[in-house]
């Protein structure tokens, strides 16, 4: 599955929101293969997508918004949309453009009135031999009738759905409509050794289905669905992610689900291992999938990777994007120098912590 654009309005904390997917023009020698469908070159598409901004700027937000919206068509549950209304009195809206395969784009769109009137519309085109994206979103033709209501249009998508999303201290992963949630056990043993020096081994249970058991030299550890199932505190917290990235690694090997949003999971994690194994990622990415992965780490920008492949995210009076494309040209410009010296606008505000000092010197012991 791949996302090409997304839009959203009043909804989820974002208002008059849109980030593209896209990229017009072919990288020469990019470091990222296939970043096309593979039977029609022309229909490009971001297949690495690194999400930063400061905090609160959306990244997680984004996430929690493709989630919420690929649940709603699969299960056909009004209130993961509605619920997600900033404004009760004001319409809310969204529009994607999706693709299962290389043979056809899709467009769901979405409104919903103060008056609790719900608009849902399936647009669709072929995808030529020789088409771009912006070629085939100039052909898009609704498939059925605004009479048929949304359940019945969303049956229109059954069983064509696979995805995962991790987020932050929110157990293993998100997996809808798919129970291969098993990890690979060589990829648990070789990053949870990275992350912890003092595990011995990891080995896959032969009584327990989904349960692996990490070896150390005073006692085991069990992990059952991907959860430790007791004597957590034994680890560090960035083995336990390294727990929950094991599985989205081993997704990504087996292309278990194609589409991949990879939250803020290295946060208590050492920078070159984020790296390394953001790197790891993307080499086992398969054609015709995509990864999205959010952090804060700076050092993520020194990646030999195309610049399209960052997006940032600011927040002032409300959520924007900001696509480094749009402003540096050449792929050989520096973009960690360019993010430090703030040219795309999306440093945090320090000012208050500043004031925060004549603030302390008026408070009394």
């Amino acid at each position: 599955m791949i996302v090409m654009n997304l839009e959203l309005d009043n909804l989820f904390a974002f208002e008059n929101f849109k980030i593209n997917f896209s990229y017009p023009k072919k990288i020469v020698n990019s470091t990222i293969p296939n970043e096309h469908l593979v039977n029609k070159p022309n229909f490009r598409y971001k297949k690495v997508n690194i999400l930063m901004g400061s905090n609160a700027s959306g990244k997680t937000s984004v996430g929690t918004a493709l989630r919420e919206i690929f649940n709603f068509i699969s299960r056909k549950e009004l209130e993961r949309i509605t619920s997600k209304i900033k404004n009760p009195l004001k319409t809310a809206s969204f529009a994607i453009d999706f693709l299962f395969n290389e043979d056809e784009l899709y467009r769901v769109s979405f409104e919903y009135d103060s008056n609790k009137n719900t608009i849902v519309e399936i647009f669709s085109t072929k995808i030529g031999k020789g088409d771009s994206y912006e070629m085939c979103i100039k052909k898009l033709k609704p498939i059925m009738t605004e009479s048929v209501n949304y359940i019945e249009k969303f049956k229109y998508f059954d069983g064509r759905f696979g995805w995962l999303f991790t987020f932050p201290e929110q157990g293993s992963n998100f997996l809808v409509d798919d129970t291969d949630n098993i990890a690979n056990v060589e990829i648990l043993k070789y990053i949870l050794k990275t992350l912890d020096p003092s595990i011995l081994d990891v080995i896959k249970s032969t009584e327990v289905e989904n349960t692996y058991i990490i070896k150390l030299k005073q006692e085991d550890l069990v992990i059952q669905n991907g959860e430790i199932i007791k004597k957590e505190n034994i680890l560090s917290s960035g083995t336990k992610e390294g727990i929950n990235l094991s599985y989205v690694v081993s997704s990504i090997c087996k292309n278990s689900h194609g589409f991949y949003y990879c939250d803020e999971k290295f946060s208590y994690i050492q920078s070159d291992i984020e790296i390394a194994i953001l790197s790891l990622m993307i080499e086992l990415l398969k054609p015709n999938s995509q990864l999205f992965f959010t952090t804060h780490n700076l050092d993520v920008l020194e990646m030999t990777l195309p610049i399209h492949s960052f997006t940032f995210l600011k927040k002032e009076q409300k959520i924007e994007v900001v696509y480094p494309t749009d402003i540096i040209k050449k792929n050989d410009k520096s973009l960690r120098n360019a993010v430090k010296n703030d040219i795309f606008g999306i440093a945090p505000n320090i000012d208050l912590l500043f004031e925060l000092q004549e603030v302390c010197a008026d408070v009394k012991e």
